[in-house]
């Protein structure tokens, strides 16, 4: 079976980065309402027609009265909204393997990258349903491994090698990578389960087979479907090495924060032995290999060890032997990795994941740091948050307005300035109550560098009440239609589409609607609009540091 890798050049990401725009209120012209709001109003609010680097920003309404700052008006007014500057340039600062390596765990991830970044054909596996022909496909920004590209490439999968497939309203060209879920059956009941985009109807390589997608637009106009995009996977390997004892230690220490701003919140947890998930929108993946097998079936249609039997039960859409990926018998690495080249895909894709360096925040490339409980040195164990954007901060804000890192200018000792004090109005406003800065690695990590490392994935990685704003109604184990695990914010400077359904491409927009009725976000949102333009410029410069 022949399989082609998908190429991502730098110039032709950064070439896309240039003229993406943010998501088009049209696209969501057939929906009416989702989780007691207006899908369609809510989508066209946060659209815009003047470029992601600049332009306003979408800001919360202000408090009465005269809030700090600076830059604030007083008597009620509405401060000025802060601006995303958008997404950093400059180097993505994420994709490469994570330091300190053995000789065959680097060569192993080499074999394994091409793994991820192959493209599947019917004859590989793909379909008979599918939502992209590949990892790399919708994991592609701002590296391989991350997230939506600036150009979404299922609409271009939609009709390739002669496929059928009519691209529904909410997929389109400038806008996020999504997949489907119906809330309900026809009868009432709870689904809650990945619907297809596409099928292999038409394709070259499937004669015989003719299925027809899903009806999306009756879906649309039920208020039925609900989005997810791409979760990034950078520096996965560190969370999944945190014993549970060390997320609850965390998660402990910034109780009484929580209690402060009336945040609860609690960790989903496998049915089965009772421990602490923590992949996937909803926390409901237990391990990488598990969110790997999964996502190869439900997103690309391939059986694999982990889910060998296949969605689509009609015998003419089906053309191999099953499970499709599994393990080999020779080496197909060429020579690269034997360990790789005789692992099925799924053992491929866990790996890479598991081996992927965490995104470096602007100018650092020292994002992992050995934990105080180790031997190394304490001014190297104390590293924090705080340092490495202090450090760092004056590329930042350079990135985002097209000047050089190396600039000395009174324009890049204003940014260290404002991203340094970001951080403090972050932890000052109550931000890090869920969006923990530090988790730390246990001491027998099987893969070399990883035991005893402090990160920075600004999570606790538990799940919490978003509201009514941001509910999509979808129960995965213990999290309900409300809640959503707190979602990492490192790398999220270099981001495209934010929230779990990529509703804004804003910063500053997703900030406010964390906020709705039922949130546990709420007081810290309240803190947040009364601010002042200067502080809340500084937020979203920090942020779009990390």
């Amino acid at each position: 079976m022949t399989k082609y890798t998908r190429g991502w050049s730098v110039a032709g990401i950064a070439t896309m980065a240039l003229g993406a725009t943010a998501l088009s209120g049209s696209a969501f012209a057939q929906e009416q309402h989702r989780g007691g709001f207006d899908l369609h109003n809510h989508f066209a609010q946060n659209a815009t027609t003047t470029n992601r680097f600049g332009g306003g920003g979408f800001g919360g309404g202000g408090g009465g009265g005269t809030t700090g700052g600076g830059g604030s008006t007083g008597g009620g007014s509405t401060p000025q909204q802060s601006i995303d500057p958008g997404p950093r340039g400059g180097d993505p600062g994420a994709g490469g393997a994570i330091p300190g390596l053995s000789q065959d765990e680097q060569n192993f991830f080499t074999a394994a990258t091409d793994v991820f970044n192959e493209v599947d054909a019917v004859a590989n596996g793909l379909g008979p349903r599918f939502n992209m022909d590949g990892c790399g496909g919708c994991h592609a920004h701002p590296a391989a491994g991350g997230s939506s590209p600036p150009t979404n490439p299922q609409v271009a999968v939609a009709t390739a090698m002669g496929a059928k497939n009519t691209v529904p309203s909410f997929i389109t060209a400038n806008g996020p990578i999504r997949e489907a879920r119906f809330v309900t059956n026809a009868d009432g009941t709870p689904d809650g389960g990945v619907h297809d985009l596409f099928v292999i109807t038409g394709r070259s390589d499937a004669p015989g087979c003719n299925i027809t997608q899903p009806n999306f637009g009756a879906a649309v106009a039920a208020n039925n479907v609900i989005f997810r995009i791409p979760t990034p996977t950078f520096g996965l390997g560190y969370i999944e090495a945190i014993p549970d004892a060390g997320l609850q230690a965390a998660f402990n220490g910034a109780a009484q924060q929580r209690r402060s701003l009336g945040i609860s919140g609690s960790f989903n947890r496998n049915g089965n032995d009772g421990t602490i998930t923590r992949f996937g929108w909803k926390a409901q993946n237990k391990s990488l290999w598990i969110f790997a097998a999964e996502a190869y079936n439900v997103e690309q249609g391939v059986t694999n060890l982990g889910f060998p039997n296949e969605r689509e039960d009609n015998p003419n859409c089906q053309f191999n032997n099953l499970p499709e990926s599994t393990t080999n018998f020779t080496d197909q690495s060429k020579g690269v990795s034997l360990a790789s080249g005789i692992s099925d895909d799924v053992t491929n894709f866990a790996a890479f994941m598991r081996m992927l360096d965490p995104p470096a925040p602007a100018g650092s490339s020292t994002p992992a740091a050995p934990a105080a409980s180790t031997s190394s040195t304490s001014s190297t164990s104390s590293t924090s948050g705080t340092q490495v954007a202090a450090a760092t901060a004056s590329s930042a804000i350079a990135a985002a307005s097209g000047t050089t890192s190396s600039s000395t200018s009174s324009t890049s000792t204003a940014s260290t300035a404002t991203v340094s004090r970001g951080q403090q109005v972050f932890s000052n406003i109550g931000c890090n109550a869920c969006h923990i800065t530090n988790q730390t690695t246990g001491g027998k990590a099987v893969i070399t560098g990883v035991s005893n490392q402090t990160v920075q994935p600004y999570s606790d990685f538990a799940l919490h009440d978003m509201g009514t704003g941001l509910q999509d109604r979808v129960s995965q184990g213990l999290a309900n239609g409300r809640q959503f695990r707190t979602a990492p914010l490192w790398g999220v400077g270099q981001r495209l589409f934010f929230l779990h359904d990529g509703r804004t491409s804003k910063i500053d927009a997703a900030i406010t609607q964390h906020s709705s009725q039922g949130s546990e976000a709420n007081g810290v949102i309240s803190n947040y609009n009364q601010l002042g333009f200067t502080d809340r410029q500084a937020l979203v410069n920090f942020l779009r540091s990390l």
